[in-house]
């Protein structure tokens, strides 16, 4: 019976390391039980261990947060890399060329926790209280009129799971729901939790009429620079921009002058162009911003649902069927 040898780049717990290594007879997990490992405080992502590099140059399969720098020439009998992230981009780096080696992203894996934050987000800029919480760090009794979510618009670019999700709950507190998705070419009624959906071209549209703008779009070509000045200004006047996609695709210094102007009434960021953000960013000031350090994407069951996610794909890799969410390079997610 021909082995499959199978490396998981990070110290995994060890109860989820031993379901793979028992999933199947076929399977040699490579990974050393007895081997104490470091592991970082706060994660994913996890860098991939040094202590690990040896036992590529043998793996078939791997399971990774990150990937080593100098990866192909590391790693000769790789077939299959399942990623810990949603998004390929931040892995596939160092000049990569996967010809050979499908990549699978843990898509499905956050819906839970990504839109619990957006909900939580939202709800904290529409009751003010990232201002209510300036005022009480200044003993100010601060009283003001708190706005409401049920009845407003929002606009969510980016209908994949967590898009969804995102939708489902903004409709069970009476909101309307847009979405944008790439696949779609005419606008359409009552679609994937939403109560109509639009096309990229209907982009001005979802800007004019949402209270809430949602990114939740991976960063690819496409949508590198997708809201510059031009976009931000076309958005509703007094509307909230919310970002859990990717860093780069909405213009940071045009936001900031749009919040400045009163043109846009608050903004929850949780990715950045450049993170860490860099101290001198001026988003770290603004009183009507709610900043969160890439975190949205984590909780305490994330490897428990990314290895259920990893195990399934194991099952369908020796059975020698499709594998879930394969990184398209053409499409860049």
């Amino acid at each position: 019976m021909k082995k499959v040898k199978v490396l998981v780049g990070w110290s995994l717990p060890a109860p989820l390391m031993e379901r793979i290594r028992s999933a199947d007879p076929r399977v040699h997990l490579l990974n050393d039980p007895a081997a104490e490992l470091p592991r970082p405080a706060f994660g994913p992502p996890f860098p991939f261990l040094e202590d690990l590099l040896p036992l590529l140059r043998e793996a078939e399969v791997l399971f990774t947060s990150r990937l080593p720098s100098g990866f192909q020439g590391r790693a000769p009998h790789i077939r299959w890399v399942q990623l810990l992230s949603a998004g390929a981009d931040v892995a596939l780096t160092d000049g990569l060329k996967p010809a050979h080696i499908s990549f699978t992203t843990a898509v499905g894996v956050h819906p839970v926790q990504v839109s619990e934050w957006v909900i939580g987000a939202m709800l904290s800029l529409v009751k003010g209280f990232p201002q209510a919480l300036r005022a009480q760090a200044r003993r100010e009794y601060w009283q003001y009129v708190p706005g409401e979510l049920a009845g407003r618009t929002v606009g969510i670019l980016g209908l994949g799971t967590i898009g969804r999700r995102i939708g489902y709950l903004c409709k069970a507190l009476d909101m309307r729901v847009l979405g944008m998705r790439r696949s779609v070419t005419t606008a359409l009624e009552g679609q994937d939790e939403t109560d109509l959906m639009l096309p990229p071209q209907d982009l001005p549209r979802i800007l004019r009429e949402s209270d809430f703008l949602v990114v939740c779009l991976p960063r690819t070509q496409e949508t590198t620079g997708l809201l510059g000045a031009k976009e931000i200004q076309g958005m509703k006047r007094g509307a909230y921009l919310v970002n859990i996609g990717r860093g780069g695709i909405v213009d940071e210094q045009a936001l900031v002058q749009a919040l400045r102007a009163g043109h846009l009434a608050g903004a929850a960021l949780d990715v950045f162009a450049h993170e860490p953000l860099p101290q001198e960013s001026p988003l770290w000031n603004e009183p009507k911003v709610l900043l969160t350090a890439h975190v949205a994407g984590s909780s305490p069951r994330y490897e428990e649902r990314a290895t259920e996610l990893f195990l399934d794909n194991l099952s369908r890799y020796l059975g020698g069927r499709e594998l879930r969410n394969v990184y398209d390079p053409d499409r860049g997610y």
